[in-house]
């Protein structure tokens, strides 16, 4: 397909994702089968009625539910016709027809919404002007290319605000599914499935025997020794690594691991870009977990270098996490 042709169909109204009562009742909280998520139900339908008291960013998550929207219509159009063509970019990876058409519509929704805003999309050349913007969006049309082109469904549409160096309202949109995770800053974690109910996303903490997760992306397999080791010492089990990155999705049911372990031998520990995190960042933090670089601290982003450096431990509840991370002072001694 041509860049032409891209442009054009990034233009196109797609249709609406979910419909938008606005009557509101009050509220009915429950917990769903998984007990995993507690719901609750009577909240307000519209994009902006996903919390009850309209916090500072809520305008700017109602952005960010947007344009995850617009760019997931056009990922699902490619993937059901399965007319994407596919590239490489300079440094080898690939990226497809729908990356590109998809990024041109996230980024004319935010620009129409923000236009003071600055945009760092992995699809597009990084501008130095960002880096003196309080506010930027971080934008991953298509976080799991590869999933994309091998027709798993395992891949999102993730857009972030970040604000001062930390998100503050994000959506991931699975466009295979139609599942559509939000977090707000001090607004809470949400889901949504296609035209379902809102449900709030708390996570349970893991038990005594954590099941410990780690990724082709993260280290492994190169990172086997260090992982087992870990395992060995929590009394866990160390969990078959993940072919896929870091979806908001990670630790929502059916939840397979309790915690995600970026890891490798040597002193390069760099992980990934930053549009491969903020939006999970996010979610775990508002759903009850913690998400930290192995020194314990938190990931900045807007930087002048948008990777993410320094390892990764992310984990469903705050006591996992401080559990992983002494159990890797060993192993990360000398390095």
């Amino acid at each position: 397909m041509t860049l032409r042709a891209i442009s054009e169909l990034a233009k196109e109204p797609m249709s609406p994702e979910w419909r938008w009562p606005s009557d509101r009742t009050g509220p009915k909280s429950g917990q769903n089968a998984s007990a995993t998520i507690h719901t609750e139900r009577g909240i307000e339908q519209r994009i902006d009625g996903l919390v009850w008291e309209h916090p500072r960013h809520q305008r700017d998550l109602d952005g960010a539910i947007a344009a995850a929207l617009a760019g997931g219509a056009i990922v699902r159009k490619f993937y059901a016709e399965e007319t994407a063509a596919t590239y490489a970019k300079g440094d080898g990876s690939p990226v497809t027809d729908a990356d590109l058409a998809a990024d041109q519509a996230i980024r004319r929704v935010l620009t129409e919404r923000f236009p003071d805003d600055a945009i760092l999309s992995e699809e597009v050349q990084d501008d130095d002007y960002r880096l003196n913007i309080a506010r930027c969006w971080i934008v991953d049309p298509i976080d799991g290319t590869e999933q994309f082109i091998r027709r798993t469904g395992e891949f999102d549409v993730l857009v972030a605000l970040v604000e001062n160096g930390r998100p503050v309202a994000v959506a991931g949109y699975q466009p295979s599914t139609r599942l559509l995770v939000t977090a707000l800053n001090n607004g809470g974690a949400w889901l949504r499935s296609g035209d379902g109910v809102w449900r709030r996303v708390r996570f349970v903490a893991g038990g005594v025997q954590l099941r410990i997760g780690t990724s082709k992306w993260f280290g492994s397999p190169s990172n086997a020794a260090i992982i087992d080791s870990v395992a060995n010492r929590l009394g866990g089990a160390p969990e078959r690594p993940a072919v896929t990155g870091f979806s908001p999705r990670i630790f929502l049911h059916p939840r397979e691991i309790d915690v995600m372990i970026g890891v490798r031998p040597g002193a390069d520990q760099t992980m990934a870009s930053e549009w491969d995190f903020a939006v999970t960042d996010l979610v775990i933090h508002e759903a009850g977990g913690k998400v930290t670089a192995l020194s314990g601290e938190q990931f900045h982003y807007n930087k002048a270098a948008p990777k993410n450096f320094g390892g990764l431990i992310a984990a469903a509840d705050p006591v996992s996490h401080a559990r992983v991370l002494a159990a890797l002072e060993p192993d990360l001694e000398g390095l």
